[in-house]
């Protein structure tokens, strides 16, 4: 890197940090800023709820992190992390983890340290499987392990009773555990791009379903049984898998997305929180949109003008 872009990547991070620091801010966004390391200067801010770190290139983390007591959210996502950081297991209170588009490759069973966690996004990791300690985050409301090499999973997964999100889509997935229909708060379940041949029965006991995607699997035929248990379901969609079927099937259930039918969006929304539109539990979100780009420590113009500057001199400053 260019030696003066370098230095004024790390100074404007200071800078930031500084600011949070006089005003004790409780977020910053430290994003994009080609850092190797978590600058010491932050372990200083230990007010801080919410600590943005995307886009970088952190390797690892300090023990210090645990000076950030009252971290509840943290975006690790896009950096160079190649092992689960034990260290986060320091952060008591962590409600949101975003580790997502690094090379982790496993999550260890350091994961069960997380009982307060509700969301924990962990897209494009290379996972080759969750550990069962997975099942100790008793808190869990929202899990993504999109882009990954998931083969099996745990039946640690079954333990999660608050999860209401589970996108597992693009792994190697073909089967369920046994007990998955112990999920009973499950709104939105992702299973695209997997190995599946059939809608699991599993699936069909989970009441509170709204949504299942299962786009891009290896089906051949479908169930009518199976369909019927699954009225109370808004959205199953079966496009883009080898189906073979009649348009008396298409036409019996019409929540059913496949080639030949025509869904509807359901004309009330029942179980869903007032506060959340049926847009929030259907979609996936891309990994880019996960973190929040606005925080206290950016609100100003100065400070808008602060974010774009050293992005442009990455490319106006060449020697």
């Amino acid at each position: 890197m260019n030696p003066f872009f370098e230095f004024f990547q790390r100074n404007h991070a200071l800078a930031k940090i500084e600011k949070v620091q006089m005003t004790e801010q409780t977020n910053i966004l430290l994003e994009d800023l080609d850092l190797k390391h978590v600058p010491e200067e932050l372990f200083k801010c230990t007010q801080l709820h919410t600590l943005f770190l995307a886009c970088n290139k952190i390797q690892s983390l300090p023990l210090q992190i645990a000076n950030l007591k009252n971290l509840r959210t943290l975006a690790l996502d896009y950096n160079n992390l190649e092992k689960f950081p034990k260290e986060l297991t320091l952060l008591e209170h962590l409600k949101t983890l975003n580790i997502s588009h690094n090379l982790i490759k496993d999550l260890t069973s350091d994961i069960g340290a997380f009982t307060k966690l509700e969301s924990l996004w962990c897209n494009s990791c290379g996972l080759k499987s969750l550990p069962e300690e997975i099942g100790m985050l008793k808190s869990l409301d929202t899990f993504g392990a999109r882009n990954n090499f998931i083969e099996d999973l745990p039946e640690g997964i079954c333990r999660l009773k608050k999860l209401r999100w589970l996108s597992l889509e693009n792994n190697r997935i073909c089967v369920l555990p046994k007990y998955f229909y112990q999920l009973e708060l499950l709104i939105h379940l992702n299973l695209n791009k997997n190995g599946f041949i059939s809608i699991p029965y599993q699936v069909t006991k989970l009441k509170k379903l709204r949504y299942l995607m299962m786009q891009n699997n290896n089906m051949f035929n479908i169930n009518q049984f199976v369909l019927y248990k699954m009225q109370h379901v808004y959205k199953i969609n079966l496009m883009h898998n080898p189906i073979v079927t009649s348009q008396d099937i298409v036409s019996k259930f019409n929540n059913l997305i496949m080639p030949g039918s025509d869904w509807q969006a359901p004309a009330e929304v029942e179980d869903l929180n007032s506060d959340e539109s049926t847009e929030d539990w259907e979609e996936s979100i891309d990994s880019s949109e996960l973190d929040f780009a606005s925080s206290d420590s950016d609100s100003d113009d100065e400070e808008v003008i602060g974010e774009y500057l050293p992005k442009l001199l990455k490319y106006l400053v060449s020697y």
